[in-house]
């Protein structure tokens, strides 16, 4: 065989296997396409023409305890831009910036100066949206979307905020975002080349799910009602703040959470201002040294002092050349000794009265009877920012145990002071506080004192009320029971220290009604006038606004 055959037999043999390889390849192909892997490639091309819209979901609304809307949502939606897409610049931002109120020079200069698809406004106007949406301007994409409105002014602070997307980021709409904001669905379909439907073809829809409803314990009538008596209060009293919070004691379901803020460049900026904000309750705090006193079986209610107008806890510490560490304790007003019994003390709010009641109590022991009913401790309200207070890192001084047996040296917020006399209007039981209806509320919480021992500690805070002498007389009501304990103590000032003419006045109690006791706070935070007294103290000043409230919340009773 000569080399030409040799060399086409090479040839013929090379062209033969490629052609059987390609054969191979192309039946294998073809086999791959309509047999083995078909349904992927079904799916690969189809997924070309498969379109998807989210459907959102509504998110819940929010109710007061009477049923009336106080946060809800509607239509609404985001307009977004593709600058590159967009010929004629001027004429468009034109037509927007009439439609939405914007500056026009603005909406030009950040269309011309963007390459990036970015959202000119979010949640406007549903009509707005549609009105844009009919002009099919190049380059501007209408966003389905939903838009927050908080009915109530007086509960704005509680409801919080959503962000654009409707996620909660403050106040109830963030502590149950997970439960307002629903699941969104989805709507998947085929589309032409043109984005249109295809009709006849397969439409896959998943429906949302809707966001929970919420229900309020808040009475929106008495908060605005509340709000209002702050306001003139701050007036009457050039007071820094006003905080007004009422509770029903059984339940732990709060009425009122009401707040307003003066003008005054000292007050304290702070929204929820009733858990965010600490101070030292005074009197108010009386009822529960006295409470220790009388558990711990060093006194009853008709265990007799003689008080002085002042008493001297280190020796000459009331003298005028004193200089060493504060130890003088002075009642109100100057009076000549008389015999108080212990009911009498509460009644009269007498300092040196209670300090002599409590003058052989164990320090420890009174800060943990303290915590038992809650001070120390946040109340677990459903919000965030709530502080826990507390009391002083050390209590081995000569003071300490007169200084807070009379309400210094701790830190409370009012919600805790709520909590604390709702144990004793309600029989001597735990309560949780809450802004949100539960579906059942347990009525057999922890059994923090006796039936017997807050029987006899409510009795005292109505004598305040019913008594002679009772600071808290001006509440006397007929047919009424109330009972409660006033408050004053120094405004401490940040960075100035303690006030030498603000004080934080107070009044704390609770009043019988159908539904169980109903426990109130009034504090006027930096008081520092009151036309009706020469005196600013919580009787003259706090308590005439939960007169006020209460003649509304049980009118008729």
């Amino acid at each position: 065989m000569n080399l030409f055959k040799i060399k086409s037999l090479l040839l013929f043999t090379l062209i033969s296997a490629l052609v059987l390889s390609s054969s191979y390849i192309f039946i294998s192909t073809v086999h791959d396409l309509q047999f083995t892997n078909s349904e992927y490639f079904k799916d690969q091309a189809l997924s070309y023409r498969i379109k998807s819209n989210k459907l959102k979901a509504s998110r819940g609304n929010i109710y007061d305890t009477n049923l009336n809307v106080v946060a809800s949502s509607s239509r609404s939606f985001n307009i977004g831009v593709f600058p590159k897409q967009i010929s004629n610049v001027g004429e468009v931002s034109a037509a927007i910036g009439v439609i939405l109120n914007l500056d026009q020079e603005k909406i030009l200069e950040k269309i011309v100066s963007s390459d990036r698809f970015f959202y000119l406004k979010r949640n406007i106007e549903f009509n707005a949206g549609e009105e844009i949406k009919s002009w099919n301007l190049d380059g501007i994409v209408l966003e389905p979307s939903y838009m927050r409105h908080v009915h109530s002014e007086s509960l704005k602070k509680i409801i919080g905020k959503v962000d654009p997307d409707e996620n909660g980021i403050e106040g109830i709409e963030y502590y149950f975002n997970s439960n307002l904001e629903g699941t969104d669905g989805e709507i998947k379909y085929e589309a032409s080349p043109n984005g249109r439907m295809i009709p006849q073809a397969e439409v896959k829809t998943i429906q949302p799910i809707h966001g929970q409803d919420l229900i309020l314990t808040i009475d929106s009538d008495l908060q605005y009602l509340s709000e209002g008596l702050c306001e003139d209060a701050l007036i009457r009293t050039e007071a820094l703040n006003c905080s007004i919070v009422f509770s029903n004691a059984n339940s732990g379901e709060i009425l009122i959470a009401a707040e307003k803020q003066s003008q005054n460049k000292q007050s304290y900026d702070i929204d929820l201002i009733s858990l965010r904000a600490i101070y030292e309750p005074g009197s108010s705090l009386k009822i529960f040294s006295i409470g220790a006193g009388i558990e711990y079986g060093l006194i009853d209610e008709s265990t007799k002092f003689v008080v002085n107008d002042f008493i001297e806890v280190i020796e000459g510490s009331c003298a005028k050349n004193y200089e060493g560490f504060k130890a003088c304790y002075r009642d109100f007003l100057n009076h000549e000794p008389y015999e108080l019994s212990v009911m009498e003390i509460i009644e009269r709010s007498s300092n040196v009265g209670t300090i002599l009641a409590t003058q052989n109590l164990n320090i420890d022991y009174l800060e943990e009877y303290l915590m038992k009913f809650g001070f120390g401790e946040p109340t677990g309200v459903e919000l965030t920012g709530e502080l826990p207070g507390g009391f002083r890192d050390y209590n081995t001084c000569a003071t300490c145990l007169s200084s807070l047996s009379i309400g210094y040296s701790i830190n409370v917020t009012q919600l805790q002071m709520i909590r604390a006399y709702s144990i004793i209007a309600n029989g001597g039981r735990d309560v949780n506080l809450s802004m949100v209806k539960k579906e059942s509320i347990s009525l057999d919480n922890e059994q923090i004192i006796s039936y017997e021992s807050a029987n006899r500690l409510k009795k005292l805070l109505i004598n305040v009320v019913d008594g002679e002498n009772g600071t808290g007389r001006s509440l006397r009501l007929e047919n009424y029971i109330i009972g409660g304990k006033t408050g004053t103590s120094k405004t401490h000032i940040e960075g100035v220290g303690y006030s030498d003419f603000r004080y934080n006045t107070s009044f704390t109690g609770f009043i019988e009604t159908s539904k169980g006791p109903v426990v109130g706070s009034v504090i006027l935070w930096g008081a520092s006038v009151n036309p009706r007294s020469e005196y600013v103290t919580g009787g003259s000043t706090a308590a005439p606004l939960f007169k006020n409230i209460v003649s509304n919340l049980v009118p008729g009773e």
